[in-house]
């Protein structure tokens, strides 16, 4: 998100968090319920248009909203609900991304809590790899876009018993929502702003051969210069890295592999 939509998200994801702090509602409970009204205010065209319409007063559309889920939904997350729908969004899909973003944000609370947070997001970064790297997986899901039930209970069969429950319920709802984004691309975003809830950024580093434990330190310690925060290693080893190795952090690409810098060569020769 950027501009309105960028500074209401920050705003209603600190409110939330405020509220988390203290609910005796379970965490759990609170991200099935921002879930299901983000699934229905996506599956209403006329809802979207009337809950997202920044030309209409806050009023009138916490009045819709508290009709429409007053009974739905717990006290605590029907508060949430009203201060999202009382802010400026720039596009419509901003309003649900905005409520997804907040029940990602109970469950990692409750990850965090516990003193899973580590661990979820690992889990999260390997289940990205294990789809993008699996055909059969990624095409299933594909093809099981308008179909989310079907997608969750891929979901379930891959990973119930496995994985942290928070795990389970963000890679169960990364998956199901109806988007162009590709489902690997989904769980590895949560996975990504699992570490940005740590306060580190995560660099995903791709090798031909494991990195040795002194390798990623080192590594670690020069992204950490880089980007003036502490940057989370998650190595995977890819066959097409000849030599050297690639590095994803966020939007940035890094890539020093043989192959990369052979063809930087080739460029310069042809030019």
């Amino acid at each position: 998100m950027r501009g309105t939509s960028a500074a209401s998200l920050h705003e209603v994801v600190r409110d939330a968090e405020t509220s988390f702090r203290g609910s005796a509602v379970p965490l759990e409970q609170t991200a099935d319920e921002l879930f299901s009204v983000a699934r229905a205010i996506d599956d209403s065209n006329q809802l979207i248009r009337l809950l997202s319409d920044g030309g209409r007063p806050a009023d009138v559309k916490r009045a819709a909203a508290q009709e429409l889920f007053g009974s739905r939904v717990s006290a605590p997350v029907l508060a949430i609900v009203l201060d999202v729908v009382a802010h400026r969004w720039s596009q419509q899909v901003d309003i649900i991304d905005a409520l997804e973003r907040l029940g990602f944000v109970a469950l990692l609370t409750r990850a965090e809590n516990e003193g899973h947070l580590e661990r979820v997001e690992e889990e999260l970064f390997q289940l990205s790899r294990l789809i993008e790297t699996t055909p059969a997986l990624s095409t299933v899901l594909d093809d099981a876009r308008e179909r989310p039930l079907e997608r969750a209970a891929i979901i379930n069969r891959l990973l119930v018993g496995k994985v942290d429950p928070v795990t389970l319920r963000l890679a169960r709802q990364a998956v199901t929502r109806s988007e162009d984004v590709r489902p690997a691309r989904r769980v590895l975003d949560l996975a990504e702003f699992a570490s940005e809830r740590r306060r580190r950024l995560l660099a995903v580093v791709s090798t031909a051969r494991p990195l040795s434990p002194a390798q990623t330190e080192r590594l670690s310690a020069v992204l950490t210069r880089i980007y003036g925060r502490a940057v989370q290693i998650n190595s995977e080893i890819t066959p097409d890295v000849v030599g050297g190795l690639r590095i994803q952090v966020g939007d940035d690409l890094f890539d020093a592999t043989v192959l990369a810098r052979l063809a930087k060569a080739r460029e310069r020769v042809a030019s």
